[in-house]
């Protein structure tokens, strides 16, 4: 029994290599750990295989594509969170803004705001 075998079944796999997914088997185990984990992840991606992927992957879901480069990066990020949107964050780098903390952490809510009137 392997991770691949408990987490995934052949048609998600062949729908991963079809959105652009290699075929290897680290390709295929490092694509269950970013889909079926709970934290957001972080790929490591020199050859851009899985931005590829991603973008492939969640193009009808209005992926959003930012860079910490942008000077709206949070409230575009912020929007997709409310909206339930994808984000793909490219070209990361060493160090984060201290504001994705809270993102990473998945510690984000969203606060209702009630209108009172007479």
């Amino acid at each position: 029994m392997t991770l691949v075998s408990v987490l995934a079944d052949i048609y998600e796999i062949r729908q991963w290599n079809a959105d652009g997914l290699p075929r290897d088997a680290v390709s295929i185990e490092n694509a269950v750990l970013v889909t079926k984990g709970r934290r957001w992840p972080l790929m490591i991606d020199p050859q851009e295989q899985a931005n590829r992927w991603i973008r492939n992957r969640e193009a009808l879901n209005k992926l959003k594509i930012i860079k910490l480069s942008n000077s709206n990066f949070l409230r575009t990020l912020e929007a997709c969170i409310i909206a339930g949107l994808p984000v793909l964050m490219e070209d990361v780098g060493e160090a984060l803004d201290p504001a994705l903390e809270p993102v990473l952490l998945k510690q984000t809510f969203i606060q209702v705001t009630f209108f009172y009137y007479n």
